[in-house]
Order: structure tokens, then sequence, then C-alpha cells
């Protein structure tokens, strides 16, 4: 099962509204789950049919958390299957090795990425 890591990342940039580009840090956790299996971040623990990728947008990096971010749950292929709204990040207690970067806004401050890793 291959993943279009590119063609994901730039949906999830997509997704986001001009201010939300200015201001926001993105993330992909690059990881493929496969169907029936349950998604690792509290927030959306859910089940999919499919094989899926998750991505997770800081909408609001220079604030501590709670504030608002966005959980994106995404098909291997494209195309955004769920949206959930959250307040905290996936990395509260450290970040996933499996969690590359894909957009920092200029508006997003340098401290308030949580890896360096890139898509």
């Amino acid at each position: 099962m291959e993943c279009e890591w590119l063609k994901v990342a730039n949906e999830v940039i997509a997704s986001l509204s001009l201010e939300e580009r200015g201001a926001a840090i993105a993330y992909i956790e690059r990881r493929i789950f496969p169907p029936g299996e349950t998604l690792p971040w509290a927030a959306i623990a859910h089940r999919f049919d499919e094989a899926v990728v998750i991505a997770f947008v800081d909408l609001e990096p220079a604030l501590n958390w709670t504030h608002r971010g966005r959980y994106l749950i995404l098909g291997v292929g494209g195309g955004i299957l769920r949206e959930v709204e959250a307040d905290r990040p996936p990395f509260l207690t450290g970040a996933s090795p499996n969690l590359c970067l894909i957009h920092q806004g200029d508006g997003a401050p340098d401290w308030a990425v949580a890896t360096a890793a890139t898509v």
C-alpha cells in the first residue's frame, strides 16, 4: 500500500483559508493506518474501513494550549475524509518519530514547530 505523501500534504495545506495559511503550522503523521486500526491520537480515536493517514494543523501556534487546532483524516490517495476541531495537539507528551512538518506560515514562530522532519 503506497501513499502519495506530497499530494496528501498539498490537500492539507489547500484546506486552510488564506488567514490560516499565514499563521498555522501543519503536520502529517507519515504512517499509513490500515483499515480497521484505531487511530492513535485521542481526539480522533476512530476506525475507518479504508487505509488512512492523519494530519494535525496548529491554527494558533504562538499560544499555549489550549487553543484552536484541527485534525484531518485523509485517504492514502488523497481526499479529506473527516475534519475534527481540537484544542490540543497530539504531541503534548512528545512528538511521534513519524510526525513530519508540511507547512509553517510566515507568522508562525520557529520555536512552536514540534519537529524538523519534513515530507
